[in-house]
């Protein structure tokens, strides 16, 4: 993916919600955003096109609470409730779209309530 292309799903996902990222970097092969959803929680996004890289993660209380990560295309997740884990399992390794992540990170935030 491109990185014009990635940073127009995501602000075309973020606007599902009515939300929309804010451009924290951006260089010619990368890009880090970040959605607030509250005081203390946040959605950062990084991608890189160079190196294939992505990073989605779900923040709160400046702690991550849930993530995805893409390293040379290879995906993995950071469970909720025990985000140190790298599941490489099933669901854990398939490719995810920033619109899929924030849909995640939605019914982890209701199931969890909060908020």
């Amino acid at each position: 993916m491109k990185l014009a292309d990635f940073i127009d799903a995501l602000e075309k996902a973020a606007s599902k919600y009515l939300l929309k990222p804010r451009i924290l970097v951006k260089t010619d092969n990368a890009v880090k955003a970040r959605i607030e959803i509250s005081g203390t929680v946040y959605i950062q996004f990084y991608f890189n096109q160079a190196s294939n890289t992505s990073n989605f993660v779900l923040v709160g209380w400046d702690k991550r609470l849930y993530g995805r990560d893409c390293v040379g295309g290879n995906w993995h997740r950071h469970t909720f409730g025990d985000s140190k884990v790298h599941d490489t399992t099933g669901d854990g390794a398939n490719d995810v779209t920033p619109e899929e992540f924030i849909d995640e990170v939605f019914e982890i935030l209701l199931k969890e309530k909060l908020i």
